[in-house]
């Protein structure tokens, strides 16, 4: 497998409240936080919004009705000119009511950028934006985030991963998981663009919302229902319910899930 690059850069958008961006690759961690500290319920979501195609207002909606803590964003374009030259992420940020948020760039796309998101009602103490190797397909990248939950550092990623090939999803599912290792407290947010729902297992997550054993479907494509967006949790995290929900304001349906978390 290409050697994963371990250069940070330098998120593309945000907010005053979050710390500045660190770009020298030795990004704060929630590692070492103590999960005692802690003892509430939190609510994760993911969601490919493609670009707000359908109108931010539909995408903000969805948002609304589920509320999550913390959720992440695919195929989001800031400053695009197919979108109207909108942030989409402080726009949704916005309009949803969040406080926190950051923007991971994966491409530069019509005079703007186009990556991935995180809105978030707890500050984002620190943000770094990592690259995967794509092979020859479009650049994909991770967006890291440590997030401050009533005191827990926690470490919240989101992906989405390339659909070209196989091989190279799996390559950048085994990166995340390298990466995964190094964190006590975490939460993945993604679209994988995996055929089969069995690849999540290369994430090494120890949670998964979307399994085998219980398959939501976001997304249908052709004649194919797909269970390809997911939401992976670290140990500390109970699963209280979970399930999608669909406004059609994308191709994709939002997964989410409540879980309790800490109380040990």
């Amino acid at each position: 497998m290409t050697a994963f690059l371990l250069l940070s850069l330098t998120a593309c958008a945000g907010n005053d409240n979050s710390k500045e961006d660190d770009i020298s690759g030795k990004n704060e961690t929630g590692s070492g936080a103590d999960l005692s500290a802690v003892d509430m319920d939190i609510t994760l979501a993911t969601l490919n919004i493609k670009y707000g195609y359908e109108g931010l207002d539909k995408v903000s909606e969805a948002i609304k009705e589920i509320s999550p803590d913390i959720i992440g964003l695919q195929e989001v374009d800031v400053n695009c000119d197919r979108s109207g030259n909108v942030d989409e992420v402080a726009e949704l940020a916005k309009m949803a009511g969040y406080d926190y948020y950051e923007f991971a760039k994966a491409i530069p796309l019509y005079d703007g950028e186009y990556g991935t998101a995180i809105l978030s009602r707890y500050p984002i103490e620190s943000f770094e934006v990592m690259p995967l190797y794509s092979g020859s397909g479009e650049e994909r990248s991770v967006g890291h985030a440590v997030i401050n939950v009533e005191g827990l550092k926690l470490d919240v990623l989101v992906t989405h991963l390339t659909y070209h090939s196989r091989a190279v999803r799996i390559a950048q599912m085994e990166t995340i998981s390298d990466m995964l290792k190094s964190y006590d407290q975490y939460v993945l947010l993604g679209d994988f663009n995996s055929f089969s729902i069995e690849d999540f297992s290369n994430l090494g997550g120890t949670y998964y919302v979307n399994r085998e054993d219980r398959p939501y479907v976001t997304m249908k494509w052709k004649d194919r229902e797909l269970a390809i967006d997911n939401i992976v949790v670290s140990d500390g995290f109970s699963e209280l319910s979970s399930g999608v929900f669909d406004n059609e304001c994308s191709d994709h349906k939002m997964l989410y899930a409540v879980f309790h978390l800490g109380g040990k």
